[in-house]
């Protein structure tokens, strides 16, 4: 959080000196909407996987494999399962509807759209001792090791904006401001895991050799976001202004629970019993992201 905060205060730094190397003139006072469009850049995404984890040699569904009476083929161990993605440059488009009041505050209603990029990354593996996870370490084929995708992240923002505008006598009018809303936020999180082709003689490692492991999830949510921005107006007329603006975003965490494997083992993701299935609950952190916009305001 330091970092952001170290961030924000050199941007509100330059802009104050920015402004007082100008002079400035009164923009348009009153009703008025804007549009503006440009890129994004998210910061690291946490997303953490759980779930009921059993050794492989229990997967009676197997061809050729029989039920285990081993008790660690009907314990409820959790394996925990954190990935952390780098989504690339997206784009971020919105639109506004504000007032001025003529003394250098505005307020306005915002919708925001951002579109990520996406990112994979292997999946690192087994965090304690009992976790089944570890057993299945030499599993794994080492050409192809697991790895999850992170991709199709979009959010839907809606916030209500506060801004000052330093006003004086020349085109250019810098602004800082801070909003609060609510985001809906998407993405899609696959993750993969390709047994090698030589497990071994027992039956079950014979039946396993090759088989893949399958995950595809949609992750949404809709939750608690805020942001703080800063940006310049150019008065390109009496009601018409052109602008850069520099934002920060922060969207709240967020779980989803019980969402059902593609497939297990190249089979349907089922437990023994053919019916229950095999679930992964998520956490997805705090994401952050920051926006760079060009955008048109026009006073009504």
């Amino acid at each position: 959080m330091l970092k952001y905060m170290a961030a924000n205060m050199r941007f509100w730094l330059l802009t104050v000196l920015f402004t007082s190397a100008s002079s400035m003139a009164l923009a348009a006072d009153g009703f008025y909407v804007g549009l503006e469009a440009g890129f994004s850049k998210s910061g690291n995404l946490d997303i953490s996987q759980f779930g009921v984890n059993r050794p492989t040699k229990c997967d009676s569904l197997l061809p050729g494999v029989t039920a285990s009476t081993d008790p660690e083929c009907t314990a409820n161990k959790i394996s925990t399962i954190p990935t952390e993605f780098s989504p690339g440059l997206g784009f971020t488009g919105g639109a506004a509807l504000g007032y001025a009041l003529g003394n250098g505050l505005r307020f306005e209603v915002e919708y925001l759209n951002r579109r990520q990029g996406s990112d994979k990354t292997l999946i690192q593996l087994g965090s304690r001792s009992d976790d089944p996870l570890d057993q299945k370490k030499s599993e794994w084929d080492q050409n192809d090791p697991p790895s999850a995708n992170l991709s199709d992240i979009t959010a839907h923002n809606f916030f209500f904006n506060a801004y000052y505008d330093m006003r004086n006598d020349s085109p250019f009018t810098p602004y800082i401001g801070a909003g609060v809303g609510l985001g809906s936020t998407k993405m899609r999180y696959n993750a993969r895991f390709l047994r090698g082709s030589d497990l071994g003689t027992e039956p079950w490692q014979v039946a396993a050799a090759g088989t893949t492991s399958y995950l595809d999830a949609k992750l949404e949510e809709t939750g608690f976001g805020y942001q703080v921005v800063g940006g310049i107006d150019y008065l390109l007329g009496e009601d018409l202004s052109i602008g850069a603006k520099v934002r920060w975003i922060r969207l709240s965490a967020f779980d989803k629970d019980d969402i059902s494997w593609t497939q297990v083992r190249d089979h349907a993701p089922v437990r023994a019993d053919g019916v229950t299935p095999i679930t992964a609950d998520f956490e997805v952190d705090d994401t952050d992201s920051w926006t760079f916009t060009i955008g048109l305001k026009y006073y009504l």
